[in-house]
């Protein structure tokens, strides 16, 4: 008998609905949270299903090596990475961009643009996807 593990899970219709399920897999997780969905008589209102994601959440931050690694930051034009605040232009796409966060003297990257705590921002080359935007962020060392 297999273990059940705690998954979460988005289902993409043109809303978005999310949760935690009980599954033994992640193929069963995404099986189980469309399940769910329909079961909600949901698409009876012309909910169509586009996507079914599950993932486990981490629990830690993540380390600057795992970000680069991951999202492959580029240059700024005056510092390493580091964009400052106003210098960003209105044109971009969201899901290339960090928020560098100072939390208490620490500093930590976030998913697309936030404004509490905001200390600079950081561009990347692959862009963040549904799933980093639940996670943990990232440690900016």
């Amino acid at each position: 008998m297999s273990k059940l593990k705690t998954y979460e899970v988005i289902v993409r219709t043109s809303g978005e609905w999310s949760g935690t399920v009980q599954a033994p897999s992640l193929v069963d997780a995404q099986r189980i949270g469309e399940q769910e969905f329909d079961e909600g008589n949901l698409q009876q209102c012309g909910e169509e299903v586009e996507t079914v994601i599950a993932f486990k959440r981490r629990k830690r931050t993540g380390s600057w090596d795992t970000f680069e690694r991951r999202f492959e930051p580029l240059p700024a034009p005056n510092h390493d990475y580091l964009w400052d605040i106003g210098t960003v232009s209105q044109d971009i796409d969201e899901r290339n961009w960090w928020t560098v966060l100072d939390c208490n003297g620490r500093l930590y990257l976030s998913p697309g643009f936030r404004f509490v705590d905001r200390y600079a921002f950081v561009r990347c080359a692959k862009p963040w996807t549904d799933i980093d935007y639940r996670q943990p962020g990232y440690r900016y060392d």
